[in-house]
């Protein structure tokens, strides 16, 4: 499929809904917006997240297909008057699929770039973002995430992963072998598997485990934040998304 094809099909398959939720306020209301993205996608290609934020739960499940779900939300709360300003800002973020070739697939957030000096709401204009992500089961991942949580379930496959700032859980299948390199900068690391614990001269801590071959790759960084690596008992329903951490 090219390139043009891919973004048609993304035109075609997104779905967006305003959700307002009734909150303290008077006749305020809070502001979200959701979209829906789906494109098909076979298992063993490599699916890149580049500079994603908020909470970001990835999901293995046996569809050819990828499914993203975004909710773009805003703290303060807004009138009917104001809900025009509601949506200009929240569409200041944008997150796009593009397919690089038969096997990459990148999600990409793109932010206005406000200077945290300058802006009183910071360097994303004060929209939050939870994204939840169904991939096949065997794809690849390359995680670049910036402030937030990261949790990645039922992907039998290599994963690295990024974290600015946050915690990244991740539960692995019982069935698949894992070398694992996992460092936190400034936080903690656990694991339910067997492995070496070294801990920085100050701060920090970076965990390996060496699995015998054949055996997938898991490498994880955080910045400021912890890891967490669990044996999952079973794989999630193909079509339940999990449950979610608190957004950060």
């Amino acid at each position: 499929m090219t390139r043009k094809a891919f973004g048609i099909l993304i035109g075609l398959t997104a779905a967006g809904t305003t959700l307002q939720l009734w909150a303290d306020g008077g006749n305020k209301k809070m502001f979200a917006v959701t979209t829906t993205q789906q494109a098909p996608f076979q298992p063993g290609g490599t699916i890149h997240f580049n500079r994603s934020y908020g909470y970001l739960s990835i999901e293995g499940w046996d569809r050819p297909e990828v499914e993203i779900t975004v909710t773009k939300s805003l703290a303060d709360l807004y009138d009917a008057k104001g809900q025009a300003e509601a949506t200009k800002r929240v569409n200041t973020v944008q997150v796009t699929a593009e397919r690089r070739s038969d096997t990459d697939l990148e999600i990409t957030t793109t932010v206005p770039h406000y200077s945290r000096w300058t802006h009183p709401l910071g360097s994303t204009g004060g929209v939050m973002v939870e994204y939840q992500v169904h991939v096949p089961r065997d794809s690849k991942l390359v995680i670049q995430h910036g402030a937030g949580d990261v949790l990645v379930s039922s992907v039998a496959n290599d994963i690295e992963a990024d974290v600015h700032s946050g915690d990244i859980v991740v539960l692995l299948p019982e069935t698949v072998q894992y070398a694992i390199d996992a460092k936190s900068k400034v936080g903690t690391v656990s694991s339910d598997i067997d492995g070496d614990f070294h801990r920085g001269h100050l701060v920090g801590i970076r965990y390996a485990h060496t699995a015998a071959a054949p055996s997938h790759k898991l490498t994880l960084r955080v910045g400021v934040g912890g890891i967490t690596i669990k044996s999952s008992v079973s794989p999630a329903s193909p079509t339940t998304p999990t449950g979610s951490l608190n957004s950060r």
